[in-house]
């Protein structure tokens, strides 16, 4: 139905509350985007009305947290012991907080500054060292070179990328998994009915993506 060829506000405003209600998703407060901690957020634009929050943000109770976690009023991980039943509205993804998350992230730091360096390496001396553009065996290949000088460094090279290397591939490995909350992913994305313009109706989409 339209109106001088203009749809009139009662029928964009009735498919906005439709588009919320199929998507399972409320609409959130404007407080949840001003940046500012009010209302009642239990942190930053997130926990009480406003989407969950992150690990490491405040929490008032279990629900303020994505992982459904509060302690000590902090948002943690909740881990999936081996062998744990996955709990009713729970899924399991990848921990980002044990020790083997800890490892990819200094094997990822090590790996790239050695293969970072290398690389630059092998542009300042086209052709003398590009087995550097290699990444971890590279080095180990222009050590093995008879008229290679510059073997010292190449070998610290080679066991800085090698480390970072294995503390990669040992850290997805061996990583652990952690619980989290299912309406926590929809929660996550937020589509806000707002008025556009004198007579008009849009939508604001806000989420984690």
């Amino acid at each position: 139905m339209t109106v001088n060829g203009r749809v009139p506000p009662w029928v964009l405003r009735s498919v906005a509350v439709l588009v919320a209600s199929v998507l399972h998703v409320a609409p959130a407060s404007a407080t949840c985007f001003d940046g500012v901690r009010d209302g009642p957020e239990s942190d930053i634009d997130c926990g009480g009305d406003c989407p969950p929050c992150e690990r490491g943000d405040w929490c008032r109770g279990p629900r303020d947290c994505y992982s459904g976690r509060c302690a000590m009023q902090i948002c943690e991980e909740r881990i999936r012991e081996p062998g744990e039943d996955v709990p009713a509205g729970y899924h399991v993804e990848t921990s980002v907080a044990d020790s083997a998350a800890t490892a990819r992230t200094i094997g990822w730091v090590s790996l790239g500054i050695g293969y970072g360096s290398a690389y630059i390496a092998a542009l300042s001396q086209p052709g003398d060292v590009s087995w550097l553009y290699l990444p971890v065996f590279g080095p180990w290949i222009e050590v093995a070179d008879s008229d290679q000088s510059m073997r010292g460094l190449l070998a610290m090279n080679g066991f800085l990328q090698t480390v970072g290397a294995g503390l990669v591939i040992g850290g997805v490995a061996w990583s652990g998994r952690q619980l989290v909350r299912d309406d926590a992913i929809l929660a996550h994305f937020i589509i806000t009915p707002s008025v556009i313009g004198k007579d008009g109706m849009g939508f604001w989409a806000s989420g984690a993506f």
